[in-house]
């Protein structure tokens, strides 16, 4: 919300309209642009605040909150780019066409909307459960961070109430219930992770990799633990 303040009150903070020379400037409507940016950036503020709060009286928990926030700040580039485009912040010459600054402010919203694009199909891939097929010769695992793990070279299969303390995600996600991709235990020991947060947990160890896994549900975890013991007696 101070963001929303300071755009309004001091317009050149507004990229890119702030980096262009005067003449360029006489282009933009700035009264509509500021007050748009205020706007966005203020609701944006707004809802932030108000997601902290829910989380600190424990009406949402972490994983519903970090999911938010950062929903809220990739949904605000979207009515930031057409408030910019409403108000000509990209530059137009006589003719109409963008001028030659404007072209590059286009290419870096095009690439900010592909970031946008790749940040929307990872979390749609990081809240979809894992799948898990055991079969004679390879367990394997589906979706983003996937493997196909050999039987034979599995070493231990175990059943935990809880997981080992984890330090922190190296190359992975963390979105709602689900963990998913490369963690780091307060052990040190590098792991790969498949599970949603509710126990029970399976750990699966092979030569040069530690595992845990589980499916939806206490039932379910059960189950694929007895089929993938089965592999190793």
């Amino acid at each position: 919300m101070v963001s929303a303040w300071a755009c309004f009150q001091y317009p050149n903070l507004i990229n890119p309209y702030g980096s262009m020379p005067p003449e360029r400037k006489e282009s933009v409507n700035i009264e509509g642009l500021k007050k748009a940016c205020a706007i966005i950036l203020g609701a944006t503020g707004f809802l932030m605040v108000v997601t902290a709060a829910l989380r600190l009286i424990k009406v949402i928990d972490d994983d519903v909150c970090g999911v938010t926030l950062m929903v809220l700040v990739f949904a605000m580039l979207v009515p930031l780019f057409i408030a910019m485009k409403r108000y000509n912040a990209f530059g137009r010459d006589q003719s109409g066409k963008p001028v030659k600054s404007a072209r590059a402010s286009k290419i870096a919203w095009g690439f900010t909307w592909i970031v946008m694009a790749f940040a929307a199909i990872s979390l749609v891939l990081s809240f979809r459960p894992t799948r898990i097929t055991v079969g004679e010769e390879t367990v394997k695992i589906s979706g983003i961070y996937g493997r196909e793990i050999s039987v034979s070279d599995i070493v231990s299969v175990d059943l935990l109430d809880e997981l080992p303390p984890i330090a922190m995600r190296t190359n992975g996600s963390e979105t709602g219930k689900n963990l998913k991709g490369h963690f780091k235990l307060k052990s040190g020991e590098k792991c790969l992770v498949f599970v949603m947060k509710e126990p029970p947990y399976i750990e699966l160890r092979t030569p040069d990799a530690l595992y845990f896994l589980n499916d939806n549900g206490k039932e379910k975890t059960e189950a694929l633990y007895r089929q993938l013991k089965q592999l190793k007696p």
